[in-house]
């Protein structure tokens, strides 16, 4: 009985010892994942996340954080958030169900790898009791830069020499003709691409026959992809040479228009309307006896389009009262628009910047006249003047940063012409009354430091107190001060000793010398009160003498006797 009992107490024991949740149940655990996606600058992306557990669940809170900078949230499984947090709240559907799944979207906004980390997390199972995740995952998202190539593929000008296409050259036309004489073998085509990344490709043009010729030009643009074919058929024969003759004139009358140091460039007959600048609509003009397509705004100026002998086109302005041309380049500053105008478009009379030098700088692609500063010596000047007209018509001075390429409109001082002996007389003036105030302010602290120096005598005389003179008799100092009267001070005569006879003799008694000492004391006191009222009225005026200082700043005339 005693072994039974002693086994039962052990079990008893062993019981109470064991943990209850050994007891009761097993905790739950699980996993937190995400999916890695991977995509471009611009596009949406959707990231995946999972909750795993090896019981049924019940409820999920889950708190995530990404980066704003490169991921936009848009939308998610009961999910919320933005500017760089997520809230996702999960429940179950079904009472064996063991997995919860979300899908997150976002938009990519920068080229990198950017996460997505949970920054909080609960999960509990079906009886409400917290889930142990063994595993908390996170989403590693890839962004690519965006594809930015290019879809165009269309050409910027088209010409062959010799012959002339019909109709005129437009990037929306793909079909031309042309007729050259029989003696021609060959032709130079000049397709330039509108889009630099794009490549052209010419066929056809070597080895020419009689009769029919098919010239192709095949444009693939930038991404590769996209292609336009413009084709030109050539006619070949001897009825071509007539009409050669008139395209012969025709190109003297173009070449009328040629400017560049080069002579590349010449005005063009017509261009494509999408390549009208903002503002400008398309028109006619005569141009050197001929009929041209321009464009021109509300401000009254003219454009010409010009190609050069690669086929490459560009807007000129044109000056009809002149007749001269030049390279149009735009300055956008603030949402104005300045164009740059020539030194001929300045009108007679107009003063030009005054202490700056003709020249030429390079704005953006093109080189235009300028002014910069002539005393930048050797260093290379930040700024520059330029003329040009806003898209008020308004024409005037602007002042170009050439480092940060803004624009402000540049006001010259009527008196700029002598400025600087205006400087430089207010520089002399100014050292001049530096050199003044110099000398007034030494003044001025002399004559404080000989206040300071009379204040302190003052203050010794008033405290040194006269003494009265030795009795020789007593060897000490007599109480008798005597009377006082104009300053003077007048000693009463002493007894004279008794002479020694021998005899005892009573000895006189002593004066004292309450009364005329009193007496003294009171003549002293009046006396210094004298003096105290004298400096009271000496400080006055010099309180007067220095706030009179002050008002004239200096200018003080002191007569010292």
């Amino acid at each position: 009985m005693k072994k039974l009992a002693a086994g039962l107490l052990t079990f008893a024991l062993m019981v109470m010892l064991l943990p209850a949740g050994v007891v009761v149940s097993f905790a739950a655990s699980g996993k937190l994942s995400f999916s890695d996606p991977t995509a471009s600058v611009g596009d949406q992306i959707s990231v995946t996340m999972k909750i795993a557990a090896d019981a049924a669940l019940g409820s999920s809170d889950v708190m995530l954080q990404y980066d704003a900078d490169a991921l936009e949230f848009v939308s998610g499984t009961n999910s919320n958030g933005g500017a760089g947090s997520v809230r996702v709240i999960g429940s179950a559907e079904a009472a064996d169900q063991k997995t919860f799944s979300f899908t997150l979207k976002f938009n990519a906004l920068k080229a990198g790898t950017s996460s997505i980390t949970v920054k909080s997390q609960e999960v509990y199972d079906a009886d409400s009791k917290a889930v142990t995740l063994d595993h908390i995952g996170s989403s590693s998202v890839k962004i690519n830069a965006a594809d930015t190539s290019s879809k165009d593929a269309s050409l910027a000008s088209l010409t062959i020499s010799p012959g002339t296409l019909k109709p005129a050259f437009s990037a929306d036309v793909t079909e031309y003709t042309a007729a050259v004489p029989s003696d021609v073998t060959s032709i130079t085509v000049s397709a330039p691409a509108k889009d630099g990344g794009a490549k052209v490709a010419v066929s056809g043009n070597d080895d020419l026959q009689d009769g029919e010729n098919t010239i192709t030009c095949t444009v693939t643009a930038e991404d590769g992809e996209t292609t336009k074919t413009y084709t030109i058929m050539v006619t070949k024969s001897d009825d071509a040479a007539a009409s050669n003759s008139e395209t012969d004139a025709g190109s003297a009358e173009t070449n009328a228009g040629v400017i560049g140091e080069d002579g590349s460039w010449t005005v063009a007959d017509t261009f494509d309307d999408s390549e009208l600048p903002s503002g400008f609509t398309a028109t006619e003009i005569e141009y050197e006896g001929r009929s041209v397509k321009a464009a021109t705004d509300d401000s009254g100026m003219t454009l010409l389009y010009m190609t050069d002998d690669s086929g490459n086109g560009d807007f000129f302005v044109y000056n009809s009262e002149t007749g001269t041309l030049s390279a149009y380049v735009v300055v956008k500053m603030a949402e104005k628009t300045v164009v740059v105008l020539p030194p001929e478009c300045i009108p007679e009379g107009t003063a030009l910047p005054d202490g700056f030098a003709e020249c030429t700088i390079d704005i953006g692609d093109h080189t235009v006249h300028g002014w910069i500063w002539k005393d930048s010596g050797d260093s290379a000047p930040e700024y520059c003047v330029v003329y040009g007209r806003n898209e008020n018509g308004e024409e005037g001075f602007y002042r170009y940063d050439q480092k940060e390429m803004t624009l402000q409109r540049y006001f010259q001082d009527p008196d700029a012409a002598d400025a600087r002996s205006k400087y430089l007389k207010v520089a002399e003036d100014y050292n001049s009354l530096l050199k003044d105030y110099e000398i007034r302010g030494m003044f001025v602290i002399g004559l404080f430091a000989l206040s300071i120096l009379l204040v302190i005598i003052i203050i010794v005389l008033l405290l040194r107190k006269p003494k009265a003179p030795k009795n020789p008799g007593r060897g000490g100092y007599d109480d008798d001060y005597g009377d006082y009267e104009g300053g003077r001070k007048n000693r009463k005569s002493e007894p004279k000793k008794a002479q020694k006879t021998g005899k005892s003799e009573k000895a006189p008694e002593r004066r004292t010398a309450s009364r005329p000492a009193a007496r003294g004391e009171e003549l002293f006191d009046e006396e210094e009160e004298e003096i105290k009222d004298e400096i009271l009225h000496d400080f006055e005026q010099m309180k007067v003498f220095y706030k009179k200082v002050l008002e004239a700043k200096g200018h003080v005339l002191v007569s010292i006797c």
